[in-house]
């Protein structure tokens, strides 16, 4: 019972995900929220991002079984490593274009991102996010570059 209540609190963002209008975008604003306050004390890495990348995998694996259902829109933890992802180097005055550009890519899917809606699991729910996340953050800096 507990696991389950602890699986339902990570792979929810600690229940942003649980938003009845917009869920992977609420579940993203408590992930840009989250990310300030880490970021008063800590940093956002590698190692953390691969922590999160890797323990979003099981822990949303482990959601959609809970579930039932193949990428549940409350499972939001992928939102949030692809946000830390769009993030990843950039200054807190560069959160807001990044959950734009995040957002546009996570909810239009623009291929290659579309093409990883195939994979099943925890991995499945991931990978879009990831490369979403990847793909804000290098055009945001490709954007900051020329301006």
């Amino acid at each position: 019972m507990l696991k389950k209540r602890i699986i339902k609190l990570l792979a929810t963002g600690f229940y942003s995900g649980l938003s009845p209008i917009a869920p992977g975008t609420v579940g993203t604003i408590a992930a840009l929220v989250f990310a300030f306050i880490w970021l008063q004390k800590y940093t956002i890495n590698f190692a953390f991002i691969l922590f999160f990348v890797i323990a979003g995998t099981l822990i949303s694996q482990w959601a959609e079984e809970l579930y039932g259902v193949k990428d549940a829109a409350q499972i939001v933890i992928d939102e949030w490593a692809g946000f830390f992802i769009a993030v990843f180097g950039l200054g807190v005055d560069n959160f807001i274009p990044a959950f734009i550009l995040f957002r546009i890519f996570d909810i239009l899917k623009p291929p290659p991102i579309k093409n990883l809606q195939q994979f099943h699991g925890g991995i499945g729910i991931m990978l879009d996010d990831i490369l979403a996340g990847l793909m804000a953050n290098v055009l945001l800096r490709l954007v900051l570059n020329f301006l």
